[in-house]
């Protein structure tokens, strides 16, 4: 760099060395996200046939010859571009589409920054009349850091022949982006191969409505100089509500949706923007019976259980597109999330309420609201809706937010109540109804209390056929299905068993029930409602199935932290209760007095 160069640098706000190196490092999720902004620029230019090449060529590395990707292109038929406006999708935040609030794209950001993010230099072909008059320009990363200030001005240049001949559909006008000097530490994927079945799937997600509407096809291709095409395949819709089919989910459920419509309706909300309305639509869905093997075993252990591992989370739609699967909003140690969709369908219009990022990655706004309470929010003695038109008055985008958050919130503990009476019994029958439980352990120690003499009216009952048919009963009335509730009763007359845990929705503000059955049976209910059971009983009894050794680690604490709160509640309650606090300190002493004895393993 000479002293010139040196002396323009210093007056320059931003020097175009250190952003342009700011520019690589936006903060793109994957390769995959970054090929997702070229495919938006198709989209909106009217492509229906959207194609993305991997060229390939073999090196050998550490003795061995491996394929490596030398380019990745995005090939499509939509409207082309002129030179004017070719010019201005390369300029970093000049876009023809920045002001645009119709569809998929509007940021002006999308060609350029995804480009330099993974490639050290982007070339861009566009032709409005016929391919032989393509029109061609370029970025190239070295030159902009060496001080190059303007877009290179469009001429007139062939299209590369292995990417027409290779196509399924040139037309009249299209747009061909190539991305060359590519760094595999920004790659994600190191094969084309590789690449491609990743972004098919997750193309396959963001763009699941145009695919199932025929809007658009998305074909991925590659190949190499020396064996050919090595991969080509069309993504298919990849739906996190798993109410589409086709689509990509393993059988029995690849042509038949696995969920169902949690509702009668999707929910609509109104929100005014420049004083006009614009609807979210919010839909849920929720797994159908038939995802229950009849053999009661695991159905997160079967292929289309792990596929629904990798789509959890609230889905934002933009524009029939997708901006996040965002997994903020499920329980991340609890296998039974897998088993839930949400979809949150709002128009661009929305964007600033929802905080969509410049790079479509991203509801900032509405990711906020899933651990928002309006009572750390609020101001002292302000009511819910004075609290709401303060935040009305300054602006504040959550307003807007406020009740479709704790639409989703509500609805999904109804949810979850229906998915866990849906799988109660599951964890093979053996397993869990028949070997030692503590339910064989609380017997014992029943047994032993009433053959010490501390005798209780139901010790004396005797468990017949009749009393086997009223458990299995009661156990239906608590939404156990029948073949789990069958399967208890036969444990608790093969192991003559006293007493049971079970569990059940109640309206209560019990922890658990103590329910006496015929039999001399006792049941002890916890009550699924409860904030307790959530955090201790459902963290400590939930799978480890694809949980990391961090979500044990925070399921454990979170369980240990909620049982101490327990035991707060019990001392809050005692000194509160000043007339009857003696009667408690002796319910205190003796319950403890019984837990010595049941936890004693002598």
């Amino acid at each position: 760099m000479n002293e010139d160069q040196e002396q323009l640098e210093l007056l320059q706000i931003i020097p175009a060395r250190l952003a342009i190196t700011a520019m690589r490092d936006s903060g793109y999720k994957n390769t995959a996200y970054a090929l997702a902004e070229l495919v938006d620029n198709s989209a909106q230019a009217k492509a229906n046939l959207i194609e993305v090449f991997c060229a390939e060529s073999w090196k050998t590395i550490n003795g061995r010859d491996r394929r490596r990707i030398d380019e990745l292109a995005v090939l499509d038929n939509g409207l082309g571009m002129d030179a004017a406006v070719l010019s201005s999708a390369l300029q970093f935040g000049n876009g023809e589409r920045l002001g645009d609030r119709t569809g998929i794209g509007r940021f002006g950001m999308g060609l350029p920054n995804s480009s330099v993010s993974q490639a050290g230099r982007v070339e861009v072909w566009s032709w409005m009349n016929g391919v032989t008059n393509a029109l061609y320009s370029y970025l190239d990363v070295a030159e902009i850091e060496s001080g190059r200030q303007a877009v290179p001005v469009p001429e007139q240049r062939p299209v590369p022949e292995k990417y027409l001949h290779r196509s399924g559909d040139v037309r009249k006008s299209g747009t061909l982006v190539v991305w060359s000097k590519l760094d595999e530490r920004r790659l994600t994927w190191k094969t084309g191969k590789a690449t491609l079945v990743h972004v098919a799937r997750f193309a396959g997600r963001i763009y699941r409505k145009l695919i199932g509407q025929n809007s658009m096809a998305l074909r991925m291709v590659a190949f190499d100089d020396r064996d050919g095409v090595s991969f080509d395949e069309y993504a298919k819709p990849n739906d996190p509500l798993y109410l589409t089919s086709p689509s990509t989910t393993p059988p029995p459920f690849d042509d038949a949706p696995m969920f169902q419509k949690w509702g009668e309706t999707d929910e609509t909300f109104q929100i005014p923007v420049n004083d006009q309305d614009h609807t979210v639509t919010v839909r849920i869905s929720w797994a159908k019976s038939e995802t229950v093997p009849e053999d009661r075993t695991n159905r997160g252990d079967k292929p289309y259980g792990k596929h629904a591992a990798r789509n959890i989370g609230v889905s934002l739609m933009r524009a029939d597109r997708e901006i996040d699967l965002d997994a903020a909003w499920a329980i991340s140690y609890d296998p039974t999330e897998r088993w839930w969709g949400v979809e949150v369908d709002f128009p661009p219009a929305l964007d600033e309420i929802f905080g969509v990022s410049n790079n479509k990655q991203a509801a900032n706004v509405f990711s906020q609201m899933r651990h928002f309470d309006w009572n750390h929010e609020k101001e002292e003695d302000e009511s819910f809706l004075a609290f709401k038109e303060r935040l009305r008055d300054e602006g504040d985008p959550k307003v807007h937010l406020i009740d479709i958050s704790q639409y989703i919130i509500d609805q999904l503990a109804e949810v979850r109540a229906k998915l866990k009476a849906q799988t109660k019994g599951v964890r093979t029958p053996r397993e869990r109804h028949d070997s030692l439980q503590p339910d064989d352990r609380a017997s014992d120690k029943f047994k032993e209390r009433a053959k010490e003499g501390f005798t209780a009216n139901s010790d004396d009952e005797e468990w017949d056929s009749q009393a086997e048919q009223a458990l299995i009963e009661d156990l239906k009335d608590k939404d156990y299905p029948k073949r789990a509730a069958e399967q208890i009763a036969r444990a608790v007359s093969t192991r003559d068993r006293r007493t049971i845990f079970v569990e059940s929705h109640s309206d209560s503000l019990a922890f658990f029930e103590i329910e006496s059955k015929p039999g001399g049976l006792t049941e002890i209910v916890f009550n699924t409602s409860h904030n307790a059971y959530e955090g201790l009983m459902k963290a400590l009894d939930a799978g480890v199935e694809g949980a990391s050794n961090g979500d044990l680690v925070e399921r454990i604490q979170n369980a240990s932290d909620t049982l101490r709160l327990l035991f707060a509640a019990w001392a809050r309650y005692e000194i509160e209760d000043m007339p009857n606090r003696q009667r408690i300190r002796i319910s205190r002493h003796e319950w403890g007095k019984m837990a010595e004895v049941f936890l004693d393993e002598t």
